[in-house]
């Protein structure tokens, strides 16, 4: 059994069906890696996702749809004047997406104060970061959980990540870069330095390292991230493919192209907690990796970040 715990923001999501109607749905970067973790990982594994929510109608919707995903909700924590981010998504006839935000008065925003309080020690008024019981096999956290978070409770949240770590925890992040969630790109770089510091697996995307350190292929990846002996890299490249730089191995994986791309959303979510999925199940690096691309094609041929269960290939079921 791998217990696996997700930082991040859950949002409610209205996506064009037609000009005009939108259909409402909850999503998020690390809602989709939580739910395609838990729909392709061992029928005992634990996803637990740790956010925030409000006392709203949605908010209790969006309990309801984790649990629907078989998600334990024991780390949502629930603020008393906040409620869920929102968002509008578009995409245009080559599937690539266009987003409207309203997330500044997110409670997600607010959940390392909401921790802290959940894990206040009696009597001496200090607080156990790592009060995360029992303690998660993995962490995941991205660039966008890193960006929502207020920078007054990050380091709270860095001092967990710490904890975690030195308590045997594995720590994976994703960049997942967005610059309007940013002040500057100073300040993301400053983050995600302490990020790939303290991560094991990293999850890189080109087209973020590109938009952040001018980086534009692999070998360029590679170097970047060199300094910060991470032990695991998975750069993703989009249809060039994903390379894999391990202690024992490094390879291109070629990725097969999808002839009709309707809906990128959630395209690289996807893959990310499939990929962890299946490293869950015993997968080698390269089967996992090529499993993932599968589920990601399978995802960005449907509209939406999550993809009804019935559209997967019976293999990715068992």
């Amino acid at each position: 059994m791998t217990d696996l715990v997700i930082l991040g923001e859950s949002m409610v999501e209205f996506s064009l069906v037609e000009p005009g109607l939108y259909q409402q749905s909850f999503a998020g970067d690390v809602h989709s890696v939580a739910v395609y973790y838990k729909r392709l990982a061992q029928a005992d594994d634990r996803v637990r996702l740790m956010t925030a929510v409000g006392f709203d109608s949605a908010s209790n919707g969006l309990i309801d749809a984790l649990e629907r995903e078989h998600i334990d909700t024991s780390l949502v924590f629930r603020h008393p004047d906040r409620q869920l981010g929102l968002y509008m998504v578009n995409t245009d006839n080559a599937g690539e997406r266009s987003f409207s935000y309203w997330r500044n008065s997110s409670a997600a925003r607010e959940v390392m104060p909401l921790f802290r309080e959940a894990t206040q020690v009696a009597g001496d008024g200090g607080y156990s970061p790592a009060g995360l019981a029992p303690r998660p096999d993995m962490f995941f956290f991205s660039g966008i959980s890193l960006a929502v978070l207020t920078p007054e409770s990050r380091p709270v949240f860095w001092e967990l990540v710490e904890q975690l770590q030195d308590s045997g925890t594995k720590i994976v992040f994703d960049p997942n870069y967005r610059p309007k969630l940013w002040q500057s790109a100073k300040e993301t770089r400053d983050q995600y330095a302490l990020a790939f510091t303290y991560a094991d697996l990293a999850l890189p995307g080109i087209e973020d390292l590109e938009a952040l350190y001018g980086v534009k292929d692999f070998s360029g990846a590679c170097d970047l991230l060199e300094p910060f002996s991470i032990a695991e890299l998975v750069i993703k490249d989009g249809p060039n493919g994903v390379y894999y730089r391990g202690s024992k191995e490094r390879f291109l994986e070629s990725i097969t192209a999808v002839d009709k791309v309707v809906d990128t959303t959630a395209a690289g979510d996807s893959f990310n907690g499939s990929y962890l999925a299946f490293r869950s199940r015993g997968a080698s690096p390269r089967q996992a990796i090529a499993q993932a691309a599968k589920i990601s094609a399978v995802v960005i041929q449907h509209r939406g970040a999550l993809v009804d269960q019935s559209h997967f290939p019976d293999t990715f079921a068992d």
